[in-house]
């Protein structure tokens, strides 16, 4: 079996990607390519400058774990195609910066409540057991068992925050995920100050809500790498608290060495009619 495979890349950034600006042999190119590698938000602007321009797509491997600019697209989503994220590669140093963070900010704590508990979130989990921690994993699937790092898992917000000292968010965006954290609900946090580490997306909790729960002191601190708005804007007030440490989505980076490993591992089982891994899943985002 011989497909057309086309990589494409824009490494200067979402904001200088201009579709319109294409070359007429690029369009065919594209128009013709069965299978596309490249950024989620090349797939999202090429599909809303020209929905009709990837006709011949049969499958596109994403170069990013997070898929959120194709669901956020001014597009009809596609459920003619198949889409796998990247993955496989970030659980370990994002379990790094958690876990780092954790030591820098207090050398004693017990417990740890991890929302998201795909492989990223179980490499946190499996890096928390190491150091003793109780692990409390949060996702909206029901599970009829977990890997022996998760010492309790639920469905319920308030049941995986209930007794924890750090949250570790690793959750993708999505219509559930957005605003998760906003509002009054860490205060499930049995009543005392939590550390929020997010490393998944910055629409879990709005800037206010931060900057609230900080001051009510539902929360004790905040290391975030991810934000509403990226990157984030100087006029930000995170960046005058010494109760929030900030770095720059960073907690884990697509290296450029991975990608091919993952690629071909789908490839093959593309081409032998097997079931791709780290599918996405049109009807819940991720």
């Amino acid at each position: 079996m011989c497909c057309r495979t086309l990589l494409w890349t824009a490494t200067a950034g979402p904001s200088s990607f201009d579709p319109s600006r294409l070359q007429e042999d690029t369009k065919a190119s594209l128009a013709a390519a069965e299978i596309l590698i490249t950024e989620p938000f090349v797939i999202a602007k090429l599909l809303e400058h020209d929905p009709s321009g990837l006709s011949s797509l049969r499958w596109c491997q994403s170069t990013y774990a997070g898929v959120d600019p194709i669901f956020n697209a001014r597009i009809s989503l596609p459920r003619d195609w198949i889409l796998t994220r990247f993955a496989g590669c970030f659980g370990p140093p994002i379990a790094e910066w958690a876990l780092a963070n954790m030591i820098a900010h207090e050398r004693s704590f017990s417990a740890v409540a991890i929302l998201g508990c795909g492989d990223i979130g179980m490499c946190v989990a499996k890096a928390a057991k190491a150091f003793g921690m109780t692990t409390r994993g949060y996702g909206r699937t029901e599970r009829s068992a977990v890997d022996d790092c998760i010492d309790f898992y639920t469905t319920k917000l308030e049941e995986a925050l209930c007794g924890a000292d750090y949250i570790v968010s690793v959750l993708p965006s999505t219509p559930e995920t957005r605003g998760l954290l906003n509002g009054d609900a860490l205060r499930a946090c049995s009543g005392k100050p939590v550390v929020l580490l997010n490393a998944g997306r910055g629409d879990l909790i709005s800037e206010d809500s931060i900057i609230k729960a900080l001051d009510q002191r539902y929360l004790q601190a905040a290391y975030l790498d991810v934000f509403e708005v990226e990157p984030l804007p100087a006029e930000s007030s995170l960046w005058e608290r010494e109760d929030v440490v900030i770095s720059p989505h960073v907690s884990a980076l697509t290296q450029p060495s991975d990608v091919p490993a993952v690629f071909i591992e789908n490839y093959e089982r593309f081409i032998m009619g097997r079931e791709l891994k780290y599918v996405v899943d049109w009807s819940k985002g991720y």
